[in-house]
């Protein structure tokens, strides 16, 4: 009997060890393939407080203070609206793409689709050759919608997607490539070349933080880049040859099926993926107050415990959405100068404002009043009455700490009246001034006094005979 009871108690141990170690691996591993019905499905984890990246709450401390990167190649913070880089940390520097090359793929191969998103697509043998790392196992003459290849290219970083899109749209691979490196000159992408479209390492692909985050605005303002990137989940239909798949997405800022601790809900989009060669990277964006910013850090690096393209890029986040802002350096109601009025009864002089509201992206708490400089010259030496509302008097230019920003008109606010005497006694003036006045003047004063002349030698004459 005892017997018989401690062999039990040994098969419980045993049933509680074993579940123990399925729920660990579920929360921790997931497939580089997506999984169909038939297979189990890993859940959504949720990290714990004290596990997260920081977050920005309401009521948070704000932080203004450039942050310092560690354990990245390189980073930008790229601010769309002003199209202005704040932050560069070896920017220039010649780098490997990695998994950024599908925010590429994506732009071309939705230009190539021209808005037919719900394009069939019958999946090319050839575009499956050699195909590794992340893929939704698509098979040789399976038909998907060219919008389902775009999600599991986005949403899960499939080389299997990449290449089809790539080969069905453009003829070849090659050729699809070719595409890439023409729309990346075309954008300022100059020091990008791409050699295959799924990100991969070639020696010969390489790129550059500052390309990529021009490419990524790019990314972002192309429908549906963004949304399909952000999806936490998508789940395939069922197609002529697999079942019904479910993809979870790559990027760990919105999905949290191998990693918990990064998920956040301020970032949207758009990539994120690691190459042994490349390092780990990401380009996002995330908006406030009407300003968008590209977050991009490439070749980071990782260890037991953080995943360094996903934390210094939180860094950059928290700083950037309150570091920059718009201030109003000159308003309408700005008197800058003075400027004289002629024929005038009433006004000698009357008053420049600028034509328009100014406002410069400037960074949170600079001081308008000693860090902007203004510096006004008049267009014209007077005004002559009448003056309307809004002439153009001069011009005032508008500099940061030294350097100009811009330059803008100098209108009037109020209109002046003439005096009509001053009028004329202007143009009496104006006519007496002419040197054709003058000559006219001279030659009829010599002849009055001429006449004058001749007429006192006649009187003079005329008395002498009488006498």
């Amino acid at each position: 009997m005892m017997k018989k009871r401690i062999i039990s108690l040994l098969l419980a141990l045993a049933c509680i060890f074993s579940t123990g170690l399925t729920v660990t691996a579920q929360d921790t591993t997931a497939p580089d393939t997506t999984t169909d019905s038939e297979t189990t499905v890993p859940e959504e984890t949720t990290a714990p407080e004290t596990e997260r990246l920081p977050t920005i709450a309401e009521g948070e401390e704000i932080i203004l203070e450039m942050p310092t990167l560690v354990n990245v190649d390189a980073a930008v913070v790229y601010n769309i609206e002003n199209d202005r880089y704040i932050y560069d940390l070896n920017a220039d520097k010649v780098i490997y793409p990695a998994s950024t090359v599908k925010l590429m793929t994506a732009i071309v191969a939705i230009e190539l689709l021209d808005g037919d998103l719900d394009r069939e697509i019958t999946v090319p043998g050839d575009a499956l050759k050699r195909v590794s790392g992340n893929n939704i196992a698509l098979k040789q003459d399976e038909i998907m919608s060219a919008r389902e290849l775009l999600y599991a290219l986005l949403c899960g970083n499939a080389n299997d997607a990449a290449n089809v899109l790539a080969y069905t749209l453009a003829g070849g691979i090659e050729e699809f490539v070719a595409l890439m490196n023409e729309k990346a000159q075309e954008l300022g992408a100059v020091n990008t070349h791409y050699t295959n479209p799924t990100g991969l390492h070639d020696d010969e692909m390489v790129t550059t933080a500052r390309d990529t985050a021009l490419i990524a605005a790019h990314a972002y303002k192309t429908s549906p880049i963004t949304d399909m990137s952000t999806a936490t989940v998508h789940r395939f239909a069922e197609t002529n040859k697999a079942g019904e798949r479910t993809l979870h997405n790559k990027n760990h800022f919105f999905s949290t099926v191998t990693e918990y601790i990064y998920k956040w809900d301020i970032p949207r989009g758009l990539n994120a993926g690691y190459t042994n060669e490349g390092g780990y990277c990401l380009a996002t964006t995330v908006a406030r107050d009407g300003l968008t910013y590209v977050v991009v850090t490439m070749g980071a690096k990782r260890d037991d415990k953080y995943i360094y393209s996903y934390t210094e890029a939180a860094k950059l986040i928290k700083w950037a959405l309150y570091a920059y802002e718009y201030k109003t350096v000159l308003s309408t109601s700005d008197m800058i100068c003075e400027i004289p009025v002629k024929l005038s009864g009433k006004t000698d002089y009357v008053t420049l404002f600028p034509s328009h509201n100014v406002e410069l992206y400037l960074p949170t708490g600079t001081d308008v009043d000693s860090e902007i400089g203004l510096e006004w010259t008049l267009t014209k030496d007077y005004f002559t009455a009448p003056v309307s509302e809004g002439e153009v008097g001069g011009r005032v230019t508008i500099s940061y700490n030294g350097m100009s920003v811009g330059t803008y008109d100098l209108v009037t606010r109020n209109s002046v009246n003439r005096d009509n005497i001053l009028y004329v006694l202007d143009l009496i003036k104006g006519v007496t001034g002419t040197r054709a006045f003058k000559v006219i003047a001279t030659i009829a004063g010599i002849g009055f006094v001429g006449y004058i002349a001749v007429l006192a030698y006649v009187t003079f004459n005329r008395g002498k005979r009488k006498k």
